[in-house]
């Protein structure tokens, strides 16, 4: 293993404890990562991963325990005083500026500008030389807003690296790529190694683990319950100590993605959505994809695949009614987008359910309760509100049945829901969209985030969905993902949609011609 031995850690917790009121998030961590080392932090949702990478970035000071860089003690009260230990973290939620362009951003996490003087030339050839070292093909001019979610993902590796960081913190990083960009972030991670750069790599994806890590930690309950090299471990074994239990069956099955055989579905001849000729735009006003037709029926799963930014988003905000398209009509549930009250709020009411791409900005409202985010879709229903008045004890506990249900991991339903890990935020947005009875279900990467037990747990609820004829719209970036789930696939790539074909008529290597942009393959 690369930099081991009796070289000093870079970095070490040690009897870390960080409480959250009365919920423990971890307990009692010991944790050491060494030089050149590439080290898997996982475990399910709320295990308490994220709770380190924010001790470590800064933003959370431990209640007990302390963490040594170089094996002395240090205060983490910043991200400034992170960067200055040599920490750098490139979280799953980009925090770039989409009016800026790459160059901008990077700039704007210097420390020069505390002082108004930027040397941008400077800059420039320091980036370009990053780039080159790590192998990273880097757009510096164009606004973040006009580039794909991997180019903006380089741009984010990039600033916290400028910065000449010795540990590398990256959250989830694979959940946003397609397998090509996946296959040169992992290039990217072995530069890193072999320049004696550590990396912790958060994440849910086994394939990740054995594919790039040395070793791997796993968390349950907020506690370390296994370390040890990947050589010395299976997929099965990672998730057996994931989810606990001992059963060694059930854990083998999760990790191998077999729970449940996947059904053929025979679609209804219902049509739910029926989208005609439809142009979508980006927010630069570049077109993402034109010319689309396609019908929506019961009783199947339609995916979209592609790269991210290829138009997946215009398209799940169209149709959820946020958004006009650009050209061409939709026709849904009794509502077309050529009249007026193409609203959000109607297509709700006539049973259009929204699992949005970013939860943040477009499924939560951070600063209020679990409760309150649970009538973002509920709040019209006669047996929450009565007369105008808010049934409260009726809210909270239909609320906390959903909760229990999807395993949301909170202290209560009046906890504010930005206090929860990102996943648990997800599997409440996926609990109250789920909730009733949704004829179309518009899902926008439903697993990302999540771990490999609750991913199932979220494909068996669109199978069942689709099995009681219900029209399931998936948007997925994990080709793995459509190919058990999909009935029909469509692909966007270049400004143009390829299909849809019958899953059972298309081949991987075909679908990934599409997403390459070649046309190759007959509909």
């Amino acid at each position: 293993m690369s930099g081991q031995g009796s070289a000093q850690p870079v970095v070490a917790l040690e009897g870390v404890t960080k409480r959250f009121g009365t919920v423990v998030a971890n307990r009692a961590i010991d944790l050491v990562v060494h030089p050149g080392e590439v080290l898997a932090l996982v475990g399910e949702n709320g295990a308490g991963k994220s709770t380190i990478v924010n001790m470590l970035s800064g933003l959370l000071l431990p209640d007990e325990g302390r963490i040594l860089v170089d094996g002395e003690p240090v205060a983490l009260t910043s991200p400034a005083l992170s960067v200055a230990a040599g920490i750098g973290v490139v979280h799953q939620h980009f925090t770039l500026v989409p009016t800026l362009s790459g160059l901008d951003n990077i700039a704007l996490a210097m420390p020069e500008l505390r002082f108004g003087r930027l040397n941008r030339k400077a800059l420039g050839i320091a980036v370009d030389a990053t780039a080159k070292t790590l192998g990273l093909p880097f757009d510096a001019t164009t606004r973040v807003e006009g580039l794909d979610v991997a180019q903006q993902q380089r741009i984010e590796i990039i600033k916290a690296l400028i910065h000449k960081v010795r540990l590398l913190i990256l959250d989830e990083p694979t959940a946003v790529l397609g397998p090509d960009d996946k296959a040169h972030l992992f290039a990217t991670i072995r530069r890193l190694k072999a320049e004696g750069t550590s990396v912790i790599l958060i994440t849910h994806k086994l394939e990740d683990i054995f594919a790039v890590a040395d070793r791997a930690v796993v968390l349950r309950n907020g506690a370390v319950v296994a370390n040890a090299a990947t050589c010395d471990l299976t997929p099965d074994e990672v998730v057996l100590h994931m989810v606990g239990g001992g059963d060694r069956v059930q854990a083998r099955a999760i990790a191998a993605g077999e729970e449940r055989v996947r059904a053929t579905s025979v679609a209804r001849p219902e049509i739910v959505c029926s989208i005609t000729d439809m142009t979508l735009r980006r927010t630069n006003g570049s077109v993402a994809v034109s010319g689309l037709t396609l019908d929506l029926h019961g009783g199947e799963i339609v995916a979209v695949a592609g790269v991210d930014g290829n138009g997946q988003s215009e398209l799940m905000r169209v149709i959820a009614g946020m958004d006009m398209p650009d050209g061409g009509a939709v026709e849904c549930l009794g509502h077309s987008s050529t009249a007026s009250g193409w609203t959000a709020a109607k297509l709700r009411r006539a049973g259009v359910a929204h699992i949005p791409e970013d939860r943040r900005r477009s499924g939560i409202v951070g600063e209020m309760s679990l409760a309150r985010n649970y009538l973002l879709r509920h709040g019209e229903r006669p047996d929450l509100v009565r007369h105008g008045l808010l049934r409260d004890g009726a809210l909270h506990r239909l609320a906390g049945e959903r909760m229990r249900l999807f395993g949301v991991r909170a202290p209560g339903t009046d906890e504010r829901i930005d206090s929860l890990s990102g996943g648990n935020q997800q599997k409440f947005v996926l609990a109250r969209e789920l909730d009733g009875e949704p004829r179309l279900i518009l899902a926008a990467h439903p697993s990302r985030g999540l771990d490999i037990k609750t991913i199932r747990f979220v494909h068996r609820l669109l199978e069942d969905a689709r099995d009681a004829g219900k029209s399931v719209l998936l948007v997925s970036s994990d080709l793995d993902e459509i190919l058990q789930l999909a009935d029909r696939i469509v692909v966007f790539a270049g400004g143009r949609a390829f299909g849809p074909a019958r899953r059972d008529e298309i081949s991987r290597d075909e679908i990934g011609a599409w997403i390459a942009g070649h046309a190759s393959v007959a509909a």
